[in-house]
């Protein structure tokens, strides 16, 4: 799901997974089990150039390329003390090797 601010493109969309009782988010060390997903471009990397198929190609790319299926290290923690809207929550950018 995308959430445009009003701001965009300078701002990023607001980007996660839908989950509910039928979908589950992607096993992924930077997606959370309520579809949050911890990307640099959707933070502090985001470039108006952008756009909402380059960022589905970089998720895409993303999932594809995981070595490790699980899901991050904080996921209940983060997931119980969770904003609606992921662009709410201050992500710490330091592991791009999965």
């Amino acid at each position: 799901m995308f959430r445009f601010p009003t701001q965009y493109p300078i701002d990023s969309p607001a980007v996660q997974f839908l989950v509910d009782s039928t979908h589950v988010a992607p096993i992924h060390p930077h997606v959370y089990s309520n579809g949050h997903i911890c990307a640099s471009i959707l933070g502090t990397e985001w470039s108006p150039v952008l756009s909402v198929i380059s960022v589905c190609v970089t998720l895409q790319s993303m999932l594809a390329s995981c070595k490790k299926k699980e899901r991050p290290q904080d996921n209940d923690r983060y997931v119980s003390n969770a904003p609606d809207n992921p662009k709410k929550t201050r992500f710490h950018y330091d592991d791009d090797t999965v």
